[in-house]
């Protein structure tokens, strides 16, 4: 039994709905557990040592009621539905990345029949792909691919019979990414190539190769 004679200090508000029957008028009175007990004034329950309240119910019962669907200040929750915060993505903005081509020589410098240009736009780290393309300026070559290349980039792969740095700039890849805990800064930048080319990519530069 709770009496009002114990000392409670200002803290948090807590809104107890315990069992059902006659309400009880808890005000300057007692709090008479397994009974409605109802006052005028707010209850409050501080500990200085540790945690305020515990609260124990029977397996699949919450242990908290509440009568309102008004927010609760400052009811910080660790699961949502059973999921972690670190499951949730967040409201960011998708940024822009942009990549350069370049002539592919198909681990063989000495033989240019298996060489073709590739552009990759790489997503800064910590983000995804989820959308992009490319162009090519060139006078002679044709985009025969242009699709994403694992997660993290988008991949152009064009044929052209001009195999020189100068042309293979002419071939352009533009990656859209996304990163669920952040915005993806920049616009249209330049992102550096550090990408590991996915066996499917590598077929499509075989194939643009062939067309050489």
């Amino acid at each position: 039994m709770i009496r009002s004679t114990t000392t409670f200090a200002m803290g948090a508000v807590v809104a107890l709905v315990l069992g059902t029957g006659t309400a009880y008028a808890a005000t300057g009175g007692t709090f008479r557990l397994g009974m409605a007990n109802s006052a005028s004034k707010t209850t409050t329950l501080s500990n200085a040592g540790g945690t305020a309240l515990t609260l124990n119910s029977k397996a699949g019962q919450p242990s908290l009621r509440v009568n309102r669907t008004t927010k609760v200040p400052y009811l910080n929750s660790d699961l949502l539905d059973g999921v972690d915060a670190s499951s949730f993505a967040r409201v960011t903005s998708v940024g822009s990345m942009g990549g350069s081509g370049y002539v592919d020589d198909g681990g063989t410098p000495a033989d240019a029949t298996d060489d073709a240009v590739v552009a990759v736009a790489v997503c800064p780290a910590g983000s995804q792909v989820v959308g992009g393309g490319g162009g090519d300026f060139t006078t002679d070559g044709v985009m025969m691919y242009s699709a994403p290349d694992g997660t993290d980039a988008w991949m152009v792969v064009s044929s052209t019979a001009t195999l020189d740095d100068t042309n293979a700039a002419k071939v352009e890849a533009y990656a859209r990414c996304w990163n669920p805990r952040g915005n993806v800064t920049g616009n249209m930048r330049i992102a550096p190539s550090v990408h590991q080319v996915s066996a499917l990519g590598r077929q499509a530069i075989a194939k643009a190769a062939a067309k050489n």
